[in-house]
C-alpha cells in the first residue's frame, strides 16, 4: 500500500515541471486611479517557455495577508472592499502555444455610487491545467480520485477611488535572536486606514547617551487597508544596554507616521 502510494505522489511531483512552465510576464500588480462610473481595461500576458500547448484557468478570490504569515485567498467578492465584481476577464481559459506568449484582457467597471472612498482590490489567480486534470479540455464532467500539484500565480487588482485616509498602525515592535547570536529589530505595521500605500521605512537607532548607534531602511509592497506586515531589519553589533528606536514610516502621501521605542538588548 505504501508503495503504491509513493509510487502515486512520484508521478504527481513529475508532472509539476510541465505545468511549470506556465508563468505570468507582465505586472503581477497591477493598480489605477479611476472615479464612479468609469471603465477601464488591462491586460495579463502569459507565457508558456514548454514545448507543448499549456491550458490555462484565470479566477478570482480576494485577498489579505498578515504580519504573523498567513495570507488568505477568500472567496470572490466577500470582503467590503474586493473590486472582484467589477472585473470581467476575456477570456477566463485558454490554450497558451509552445513556446509563445498570449494574452488575457479584463475590463474593470466602477459603480456609478455606493463604492466607499479609498482603496478596493481582489486577485486575478492564473493556473496551469494538466493533460490528465478533470479541468482540462475534453475531460470536464470526469470524476477521477489522484494527487495533483497545482502551479498558480497571482495578479492583484487595485482600484484606487478618491478619497480616504492613509493610516499606519505599529502594531508590535521586538527584538529577536537571530542565527550565531545576532539580533534583528521586528515591527509589525497595520494598514488602519482606507487607503493602500507602499512604505518606506527608515529606523534611527541612539545609545542611552543619545548618540547614533545605527541606521536601517527598507521599501515595501502595497499594504492594503485591513492586512499587515512584518519587517525584519538586521541589527548592528551593539553592546548589551538600552536604546531608543526612531521609527518614520512614509506611505508616500500629505502625513509621515512614526513612533519611538525603547530597546532592550
Amino acid at each position: 500500500m505504501r508503495s503504491a502510494f509513493a509510487a502515486l505522489l512520484a508521478a504527481a511531483l513529475a508532472a509539476v515541471p510541465a505545468a511549470a512552465q506556465l508563468s505570468v510576464v507582465s505586472s503581477t500588480v497591477a493598480e489605477h486611479r479611476a472615479r464612479p462610473g468609469e471603465t477601464y481595461t488591462g491586460t495579463i500576458v502569459l507565457r508558456n517557455a514548454g514545448p507543448v500547448p499549456q491550458e490555462a484557468r484565470l479566477y478570482q478570490t480576494d485577498y489579505r495577508f498578515f504580519a504573523d504569515g498567513r495570507t488568505l485567498f477568500e472567496a470572490a467578492g466577500g470582503r467590503p472592499r474586493s473590486n472582484a465584481g467589477w472585473i470581467t476577464l476575456s477570456p477566463s481559459r485558454l490554450v497558451v502555444p509552445a513556446g509563445s506568449e498570449a494574452t488575457v484582457g479584463y475590463t474593470v467597471t466602477v459603480p456609478a455610487a455606493g463604492a466607499a472612498a479609498g482603496s478596493h482590490w481582489s486577485m486575478v489567480m492564473v493556473e496551469a491545467v494538466g493533460a490528465d486534470s478533470p479541468e482540462a479540455a475534453g475531460r470536464r464532467g470526469r470524476v477521477e480520485v489522484g494527487i495533483r500539484a497545482a502551479v498558480r500565480y497571482g495578479v492583484q487588482v487595485a482600484t484606487h477611488l478618491e478619497g480616504g485616509e492613509s493610516r499606519v498602525e505599529f502594531a508590535r515592535v521586538a527584538v529577536a535572536a537571530g542565527p550565531a547570536g545576532a539580533r534583528a529589530l521586528e515591527l509589525d505595521l497595520a494598514n488602519a486606514g482606507d487607503r493602500a500605500y507602499r512604505l518606506d521605512l527608515s529606523v534611527e537607532i541612539f545609545d542611552a547617551q543619545g548618540a547614533p548607534a545605527g541606521k536601517l531602511a527598507a521599501r515595501r509592497g502595497l499594504l492594503y487597508p485591513g492586512s499587515s506586515l512584518r519587517q525584519s531589519f538586521a541589527l548592528p553589533a551593539l553592546p548589551p544596554g538600552s536604546y531608543k528606536a526612531l521609527v518614520i514610516a512614509d506611505t508616500g502621501g500629505d502625513e509621515v507616521f512614526g513612533g519611538d521605542f525603547t530597546l532592550k538588548l
